[in-house]
Parts: C-alpha cells; structure tokens; sequence
C-alpha cells in the first residue's frame, strides 16, 4: 500500500503531538495517526499549499465505494461536538485525510480491520489560505 505524500504545519504537528503525548492508551488509529506525522513534510503554517488538509479545514471527500462526495470539517477532540459534518482527528477518516492535498487519496486501516479508501475532492476552507495561524 502506497502512501501519498502529506504535508502537515509544524503548529498542527506540535498540537497533534502533544495531544497523543497525553493520552493514557494509544489506539490503532492514534498509532497511525503517529505515524503519518512522522513521514510529514513539515512546513511553518504560512507555507502550508492553499490545497492541503490541515487542522479545522472544511473539505470535500470521497469514501470508497461511494462515488458521492461529503463536506467534513477536521477537528480536535476537544472541538468535536458531534455536529454533522465534524469529523474527529482520532477517527479513522479525520487521522487518514490530514496532510492530504486535492485529488490525492489513501487506503486507512479501520479499527474492524478493513481498508478504507478516501479521496480529497476539495479543500472549500482551510485556516492557513485564509490567514488564520491561531
């Protein structure tokens, strides 16, 4: 399985980071989501491409073998409010679209051992495009 390249900001990634430092058991999707932090590419937030995922982006997926797409907006726990459209961080498909550019997707392990397939159709809102590095 192939891993597109992602590209994460270095305040997500230290947020992230911290946030699982804390965690008392770390689960299969938090081990990923570690991982996937670990082969970043790491960029100061005004760098970050106007078309990546990061943290508090709305955007537009696809989730295999659906072909209709969903608005999500990636959130941390601590934002998660259960709203629709929310889509949790250490969820499976919120740990598997950050850092994901439009037009890329990736192959996720879910927690009952399939393989998800998600497709980044359109980043609509990302903080960093629109100036907001808080």
């Amino acid at each position: 399985m192939t891993k597109p390249n992602i590209i994460v900001s270095e305040q997500d990634l230290n947020r992230l980071e911290t946030m699982l430092e804390h965690q008392k058991v770390l689960t299969d999707t938090m081990k990923h989501l570690e991982d996937e932090l670990a082969r970043a590419d790491v960029v100061g937030a005004k760098d970050v491409p106007s078309n990546v995922v990061t943290m508090n982006a709305k955007v537009e997926i696809t989730i295999a073998p659906s072909t209709e797409s969903t608005e999500v907006t990636l959130v941390y726990p601590h934002d998660f409010t259960g709203d629709k459209g929310q889509v949790n961080i250490l969820a499976p498909v919120g740990a598997a679209i950050l850092g994901l550019a439009e037009g890329q997707d990736i192959e996720w392990p879910q927690p009952d051992g399939h393989i998800m397939k998600v497709r980044i159709e359109k980043v609509i809102y990302q903080p960093e495009r629109e100036g907001n590095y808080l």
